[in-house]
C-alpha cells in the first residue's frame, strides 16, 4: 500500500492493466500530471494472462489504422523504454479446413491490399512449412507475416515503470471506491487510502468496470 497519496493530479486512472499503464505513460510524456490507482498489482489480472496479440489481420476496417499505429509503437517500444517487452513479429495464421473456408478469407485480403498490408492466402503445402508436424491437414490459411505479439507479463509492468520514470505516480494496493463531484463536474476520486483531487478520471478497470460504474449509476 502507498505510504502517502498525491493530493491532486490532472487525471486519475483506475486500473493497472495494459490500457491504464499505457495511457499513464503517454500522458506523462506530455508533461501531464497523472496518478494511476490499481486495487491489486500491475498486470495482476487479464493483462498478465492474455495472448499478447498485436494483430491487424481480420480486424474491422475501423480498427485497422489504430492497429497499424500500434504495430509501429510496439516495434520500437523496447528500445524507447529500455526494457524487454517480448515483442516479436512471428506472423498470424487464420487456418481453413476446406477450400470454401479458405475462399471466404479473400474478402479480407482485398481489404488488406487497400491498406498496403501484405496479407495473402497460402495453400496447405506451404502452411506445413510454417507449421510442421501438425495433426490437422488444413486446406490452407490467411497469413499476415508482419503481425506479432508481446509478452503481457513483461510488457505491462515495463510500461508502468516507464510511466513512473516519465513522472507518473503508480499506486498499487490502492482501490478506488468512488468519484466525487462539485457543481456537476468531477472534483476528486476516493481511494481506500484517501482522496485525490482531480478534474478527469479514466476508468480502465477491465472486467471490473461495470461493477465500479454501477456504483456511480452508470449502466
Amino acid at each position: 500500500p502507498p505510504e502517502k497519496l498525491p493530493t491532486a493530479a490532472d487525471i486519475v486512472i483506475i486500473g493497472g492493466g495494459i490500457v491504464g499503464v499505457s495511457t499513464a505513460w503517454f500522458l506523462a510524456k506530455q508533461g501531464i500530471s497523472v496518478v494511476l490507482c490499481e486495487k491489486g498489482h500491475v498486470a495482476g489480472e487479464q493483462s498478465g494472462r492474455n495472448w499478447g496479440w498485436v494483430r491487424v489481420q481480420g480486424r474491422d476496417t475501423r480498427e485497422i489504422p489504430m492497429m497499424l499505429e500500434s504495430q509501429r509503437i510496439w516495434e520500437g517500444l523496447a528500445e524507447e523504454i529500455g526494457e524487454d517487452v517480448g515483442f516479436t513479429r512471428g506472423g498470424c495464421f487464420f487456418t481453413a479446413n476446406s477450400s470454401k473456408e479458405l475462399q471466404s478469407f479473400e474478402k479480407w485480403v482485398d481489404i488488406a491490399r487497400d491498406y498496403d498490408i501484405g496479407t495473402r492466402l497460402i495453400n496447405g503445402t506451404e502452411l506445413k512449412k510454417y507449421v510442421p508436424g501438425s495433426a490437422v491437414d488444413w486446406a490452407g490459411a490467411m497469413f499476415t507475416e508482419t503481425d506479432g505479439r508481446a509478452e503481457p507479463h513483461k510488457a505491462t509492468p515495463a510500461i508502468a515503470r516507464a510511466a513512473e520514470r516519465s513522472g507518473a505516480t503508480i499506486l498499487s494496493s490502492c482501490a478506488v471506491r468512488g468519484v466525487e463531484t462539485a457543481a456537476g463536474s468531477v472534483s476528486s476520486v476516493v481511494t481506500e487510502h484517501g482522496t485525490i483531487k482531480t478534474s478527469t478520471v479514466l476508468c480502465a478497470a477491465g472486467a471490473w468496470t461495470s461493477m465500479f460504474c454501477r456504483s456511480l449509476g452508470i449502466d
